[in-house]
């Protein structure tokens, strides 16, 4: 499943471009090289749901951001031919992402902090690939 996670890429839409990583080739430049969270609403604890019903849970979590004044983009995770449309919520504590991705009952999130990046498990918060960052 780790290998999974590793492969994943993100495109997120910031400032009119387009920038697309992965763990390992993360950006460093702003915002990226700040805290940031990338969560999406689809598929809740790896369900699959339809498009209409992934697409109106997306747009919870869109009003949600906004209510709760957050900085963020429109992103994308792929891998292959498996898609999800996303958020990259800048400047978020990693506790806050964790309760928001609980609360749309997702598995796990990407986080990256002042010190690491990786998947984490929502249920415990726990490490399921991460990497140092220098």
């Amino acid at each position: 499943m780790k290998a999974i996670y590793d492969q994943t890429h993100f495109r997120i839409s910031h400032n009119s471009e387009e920038v697309d990583f992965t763990i390992d080739t993360l950006p460093s430049f702003a915002p990226f090289n700040e805290p940031f969270a990338i969560l999406t609403t689809w598929n809740p604890n790896n369900q699959p749901l339809s498009l209409e019903e992934n697409t109106q849970r997306n747009e919870q979590l869109f009003e949600t951001l906004l209510e709760r004044g957050c900085t963020f983009d429109e992103a994308l995770g792929y891998l292959e031919d498996h898609s999800e449309e996303s958020y990259c919520i800048y400047g978020i504590e990693f506790e806050e992402a964790i309760e928001l991705a609980r609360a749309f009952e997702q598995y796990a999130i990407f986080y990256r902090s002042t010190a690491h990046v990786g998947y984490y498990e929502c249920a415990n918060a726990k490490a399921i690939t991460e990497r140092g960052l220098s």
